[in-house]
């Protein structure tokens, strides 16, 4: 399984627009069961814990380095992971989008 880290790159969505992606992985997102969304969450708390404990004991510049760092790095994990678990919803989502548009 390859790391997705942009919308566009998904074969289900290569024809829309990117608002009309952001749109459709909204709805997507939306139909995330309890668990899959407790999942999901416990996963960023993973990957956000453990850097401010360790940016906790940090000062000066060195902290807003880390802080900026750790900020881009949690982001560049996080659309993946997120568009893991929204995938499986995405043939429902169009639909959805389509019978709204």
């Amino acid at each position: 399984m390859a790391f997705i880290f942009s919308t566009n790159k998904l074969p289900e969505l290569e024809s829309y627009t990117l608002g009309q992606r952001q749109q459709i992985l909204t709805l997507a997102a939306a139909k995330l069961t309890a668990p899959e969304k407790f999942v999901l969450n416990i996963l960023k708390l993973i990957m956000l814990v453990p850097p401010f404990i360790f940016m906790a004991q940090l000062e000066g510049l060195l902290f807003v380095v880390s802080l900026f760092s750790f900020l881009a790095v949690y982001f560049i994990l996080l659309r993946p992971v997120s568009l893991i678990f929204t995938r499986k919803y995405l043939s429902v989502a169009i639909k959805q989008f389509n019978k709204l548009a």
